[in-house]
């Protein structure tokens, strides 16, 4: 995977700015590739949309708070505390979307590879395959 250490740490900077509640704690970096970045961003946007919405509300949603964001077995896993059914649901729906989304560009993709399975559009396949 190609890694900009230069956008990581502007879009980590970003995210931790603009979502200063869903990370106030350690929680180990965004250890997935880029591609997955917009969907990561718009989980944590709906997340602290639906919390803030709710506590207008009158309502006691738990704040959500990431313990771990990364990539496992060619899916994108997003663990965190608190949060309420609801948030369980945008957290399933943004980890199903990235299963069919390229880690590294964003565009359509696939599970791939039999060791190291990583979600993959053609071109990023075969530029791995290329390096083998």
């Amino acid at each position: 995977m190609n890694f900009n250490e230069t956008a990581y740490n502007a879009f980590e900077k970003e995210m931790c700015e603009t979502y200063p509640k869903i990370f106030s704690q350690p929680f180990g970096g965004f250890a997935v590739g880029p591609g997955w970045w917009p969907i990561v961003k718009s989980l944590c946007s709906n997340i602290q949309h639906h919390i803030d919405w709710k506590t207008k509300q009158g309502h006691d949603v738990p704040q959500a708070v990431v313990a771990q964001i990364k990539e496992k077995f060619g899916g994108l896993r997003f663990y965190y505390d608190g949060g309420d059914e609801y948030i369980d649901g945008l957290v399933s729906m943004a980890e199903s979307w990235a299963s069919h989304a390229c880690e590294t560009c964003g565009s359509p993709g696939q599970s791939r590879g039999n060791g190291w399975v990583q979600t993959l559009c053609d071109n990023h396949e075969q530029e791995r395959l290329d390096k083998k």
